[in-house]
């Protein structure tokens, strides 16, 4: 991956088109600019221009003029790019006022963002009627975040721990800094959004950190990215009405026009991870596709646009840059737990800077120096170790995922198609090897697990078993009545004899369960644990239905108890996880039926004659006394 060179526009969505899940049923999404070779996914010279124009009629003046306009004391209409430079081919900036600028006036609070009390029979929310055709977006582009905000230059935001100040002409907005609320682990959230922000953020942290958002949304109102952060959220509450916020949301994505620009990639990815959960793996699916196409569209694959969506702060170009990332993740994941959907963004080159710890983005301290894959691929063979952030190894733990499903996909029988299987096996080993002594612990000294290194090991495991298994001597017909999160394929060829394979395949599950039992209530962890913990029950049920060595029977029964207990538990919290739970209990069911039901035939079948044989060989082996002898007789007679 090193010396990445970004995608043309029409290269990156080539692979997204080839996807079959492009069938998708949305008006708004298809009425996008075509794009070429030769287009820049942004708005043209002449849309900007017409927006800048609509903007000075209806707001006659503005706060701040441009550098041009203000030298020669001429009028500006505080266009990201104003009428006047446009005309003239000008550099058009814009400095901090040196009368200062007090910030807009307090919105209107009809005009907030849509919260939770939905009557949705009238459409109504909180006594205001509501649809998603009433919501104002704003501005319905890819540059709607340029056009809403103009980069502060260097000195002119105050910063507190990098905090951020963005300023604009018009309509301005402020994200400063706010010391994270202290939530006590035993306190419960007590609405959908503070659910979100305790349980789910963590672990899938691109958006902004809570304190900076909330700062942000006072100002901007967001509704959509609202309503997905509601729906989340509420499936952690069981009094939420989280269908409600589905059925919401879900009209305002697909049935309103929403601004094509990032906030609503982060709504759709959100909107997506959750439909998963919710065991609605289809239109999951499709939901995602639509937020990759657009990013793609953005250009979020490239590593300018959190630059230029940053507006000078430090904090929301990492959460552009997680945003990508996140994408990444989320689409190795489905083609990962279900092997008829491909992986498209595995192929885009990128050049996005990898995300920092995460101590760092929710303290707003963002490093200076950015490092990227290159450098990543590039530090086994630097001089001195070079630690990076537990993002980045769940960043190519997901890569090593994405080589094993091409691999997988390859024909079995052409041509070295053997030697690809120890290359990728070989990156399973390497990635554990080179994790440096303090990236191998996944808790600190107070016992908090690192979620990120934690969905590290969950992908490496569920990667060693997707290599591993097809290729084993654990067949799949002893299991194929459990159809989710798992794929029925085929028995493949193997690199080495099969018994290695089952070997490698057996630890990984085994890995899953260790990962059970860290110190972290299960509700803390990703939803895609679910999958991962059906992955390791599937090997386990089948290594026990028959070639489980002696002594080793009642160590892989407390695996499969323990991976039932992780399915029980985490279907009170996903729907995903109830269903998957009745079908791994319904196969180790019938599996230990049929098990005693071999032993009970066994002895049944086993004559008198032949029992008289097996304890005289007992007495010869361990030198039994007549009297026990002539005892067993007796019973026997």
């Amino acid at each position: 991956m090193s010396n990445m060179v970004p995608l043309s526009p029409a290269q990156a969505m080539s692979f997204v088109h080839q996807d079959p899940r492009a069938q998708i049923d949305h008006p708004w999404w298809p009425q996008g600019p075509s794009i070429d070779d030769n287009t820049n996914v942004t708005l043209s010279t002449e849309a900007i221009s017409q927006r800048s124009a609509s903007v000075a009629q209806a707001k006659s003046s503005v706060s701040v003029a441009c550098i041009a306009c203000r030298s020669k004391h001429l009028k500006c209409d505080g266009g990201v790019r104003c009428s006047r430079c446009q005309s003239e081919g000008l550099t058009c900036q814009y400095v901090k006022s040196r009368r200062g600028w007090r910030g807009p006036r307090k919105a209107k609070q009809a005009e907030q963002t849509a919260t939770k009390t939905i009557n949705w029979h009238s459409g109504n929310i909180n006594g205001s009627q509501f649809s998603p055709s009433s919501v104002e977006f704003g501005h319905n582009d890819a540059s709607s975040i340029d056009n809403n905000l103009t980069t502060s230059t260097a000195g002119t935001s105050p910063s507190i721990g990098n905090g951020v100040q963005l300023n604009r002409p018009r309509g301005q907005f402020q994200v400063t800094y706010v010391p994270p609320p202290q939530i006590p682990e035993n306190n419960p959230p007590t609405n959908a959004k503070s659910a979100f922000f305790q349980y789910f953020w963590g672990t899938h942290p691109f958006l902004l950190p809570q304190n900076y958002l909330t700062e942000l949304m006072r100002e901007r109102p967001l509704p959509i990215l609202q309503l997905a952060i509601e729906f989340l959220g509420s499936s952690y509450l069981p009094n939420e009405p989280t269908e409600v916020y589905r059925d919401a949301l879900e009209r305002s994505l697909f049935q309103g026009s929403p601004p094509r620009d990032g906030y609503t990639v982060q709504a759709l990815l959100i909107y997506a991870i959750g439909l998963h959960a919710h065991d609605n793996s289809q239109r999951a699916t499709q939901v995602l596709l639509v937020a990759t196409s657009m990013a793609l569209e953005l250009g979020m694959h490239r590593r300018d646009f959190s630059v230029k969506n940053g507006h000078g702060s430090p904090i929301l170009e990492e959460s552009w840059r997680r945003t990508w990332w996140e994408l990444f993740i989320v689409d190795g994941m489905f083609a990962g737990v279900n092997q008829s959907v491909s992986f498209p963004l595995r192929d885009v080159m990128t050049d996005v800077p990898l995300p920092c710890e995460e101590d760092e983005y929710i303290s707003g301290n963002i490093p200076h120096q950015l490092r990227t894959l290159s450098d990543y691929d590039d530090s086994s063979f630097a001089s001195e170790e070079i630690v990076f952030s537990s993002a980045t190894y769940r960043i190519d733990a997901m890569r090593i995922m994405g080589r094993i499903l091409a691999v997988s996909a390859l024909d079995p029988n052409a041509p070295h198609a053997w030697h690809a299987v120890d290359v990728v096996d070989a990156c399973l080993v390497n990635w554990q090897l080179h994790l440096p002594a303090e990236k191998k612990e996944l808790t600190d000294r107070n016992g908090k697990v690192d979620e990120m290194l934690f969905q590290a090991f969950m992908i490496w495991s569920g990667s060693s078993i997707l290599l591993h298994r097809p290729r084993s001597t654990l067949y799949f017909r002893d299991v194929e009545d459990i159809k989710k999160c798992v794929s029925q394929c085929q028995t493949l060829t193997p690199a080495t004899d099969r018994n290695t394979h089952t070997a490698k395949a057996v630890r990984a599950a085994g890995d899953v369960s260790k990962l059970i039992t860290l110190p972290t209530p299960l509700q803390n962890h990703t939803s895609f644990f679910t999958c991962m913990v059906v992955m390791a029950s599937v090997v386990n049920l089948s290594y026990w239905s028959f070639i489980v060595p002696d002594g080793e029977d009642g160590l892989i029964k407390e695996h499969i108890r323990l991976n039932i207990g992780v399915l029980r538990t985490l279907s009170d919290l996903w729907p995903v996880a109830s269903t998957v739970l009745k079908q791994v209990k319904g196969v180790a069911h019938e599996m230990l039926a049929s098990k005693k039901a071999m032993s009970i035939n066994y002895w049944n079948s086993i004559a008198g004659d032949e029992i008289q044989t097996l304890i005289e060989d007992a007495e010869v082996d361990d030198g039994m006394d007549g009297d026990a002898s002539e005892y067993v007789q007796g019973v026997n007679a």
